[in-house]
């Protein structure tokens, strides 16, 4: 199976937003927003949860858009993932994949390719 990892090594096709508006009525859409303002605080709507994946030109979720440190970091570093970077294991992504060990082995995996 392909993935369509972020940056962060996350595989944005499991993911709600990715594609959203392609697979996802409205009101599912909505039922997500109000599921990630209860989880991650902010005050998503419907017309929010719909992503081409971060490391796409595109629609992103609006926390990915403006708010990933991850993600403004490799896009001005210009990397494909964070895997690339010459500093990979740096003190922002170590931080985060301490809570997604999935995201961790999605890149420690395009390492060793």
């Amino acid at each position: 199976m392909v993935m369509d990892l972020a940056y962060c090594g996350l595989d944005c096709a499991a993911c709600p937003a990715y594609h959203a508006s392609e697979r996802l009525t409205m009101e599912q859409r909505a039922q997500v927003a109000v599921k990630w303002n209860a989880e991650f605080g902010g005050t998503h709507t419907a017309e929010d949860i719909d992503c081409v994946g971060c490391a796409h030109e595109g629609r992103h979720a609006p926390f990915c858009e403006s708010g990933c440190d991850i993600r403004n970091c490799a896009v001005a570093r210009a990397v494909a993932t964070c895997a690339e970077c010459p500093d990979y294991g740096c003190e922002k992504l170590t931080g985060f994949l301490v809570n997604v060990p999935d995201a961790k082995a999605n890149l420690e995996a395009r390492r060793l390719a």
